[in-house]
């Protein structure tokens, strides 16, 4: 019944805001037990954390997503999305990024859709997420999810835009700072994209030794996940066993 007063409101809205958004979702006071039928804890380990679709309303969509241990998305932004929210149903860690020029300028990331070089992510926002909160996501969002917790949870995404989209977060940008790429995607923001949901990349990518470490770190535990997996390929643990061992050595050389 919530989440269909949510749809509601929503379909009858127009003009939306992210500060509404919240708002919406605030006053639509949904639950964990709410969210359950769309729950995928046992997600593929391919996929950095689950993701399902609850509602496509045309010119919005209600996604869950799901959270076990050591899941975390790549830092990514939303794609075409305008306006959105996000509200975690657990302690989740939660990192805002913005795109600089070497000089340390901000950089809208709309304006840097053709760049080739010059480009870094900042030094990060820490901004965690308390069971039940809720954040605004607006067109300009980078940032990075992820649960290092000892306790699995769910979140609730609302995303949309002023037209009507089959996607609405389609073209997404996963910031790999393993590759020094941007990669855009029309689905899950996940570390290690296979080739045929990547759409194109752009090069030139940097970040501080902190963030480019948190990250490789993050995509090795992710890699070593995928590789102990049932469901992988001996061809893709053959492959995924070499970016390992490249991806082993930048961390020891970060690290030295």
């Amino acid at each position: 019944m919530r989440l269909q007063r949510l749809i509601r409101q929503l379909q009858e809205a127009s003009l939306l805001t992210p500060a509404q958004i919240k708002a919406i979702v605030l006053d639509a006071n949904i639950s964990t037990e709410d969210l359950l039928p769309w729950a995928d804890f046992d997600h593929p380990a391919a996929d950095s954390y689950g993701r399902r679709l609850v509602f496509h309303g045309g010119h919005f969509e209600i996604m869950v997503m799901s959270w076990v241990p050591g899941d975390f998305s790549a830092i990514h932004d939303h794609g075409a999305t305008e306006w959105g929210a996000v509200q975690c149903f657990g302690a989740a860690e939660h990192l805002i990024y913005r795109l600089e020029t070497n000089s340390g300028e901000a950089e809208d990331i709309r304006l840097a859709v053709g760049y080739s070089e010059g480009r870094r992510l900042s030094q990060p926002e820490v901004a965690p997420y308390s069971p039940g909160m809720v954040r605004e996501v607006n067109h300009s969002l980078i940032h990075q999810m992820g649960n290092a917790s000892d306790q699995a949870f769910l979140s609730l995404h609302v995303y949309g835009r002023l037209e009507n989209a089959q996607n609405i977060t389609g073209n997404a940008k996963v910031f790999d700072l393993f590759e020094q790429t941007i990669q855009h995607t029309d689905g899950g923001v996940f570390f290690c994209l296979p080739e045929d949901q990547i759409n194109c990349r752009l090069c030139g990518l940097s970040a501080h030794l902190e963030t480019t470490m948190m990250q490789h770190r993050l995509m090795r535990d992710r890699i070593i996940r995928i590789i102990e997996a049932p469901e992988t390929t001996r061809r893709q643990r053959q492959f995924l066993a070499r970016k390992l061992a490249v991806l082993s050595t930048e961390i020891n050389a970060i690290s030295a």
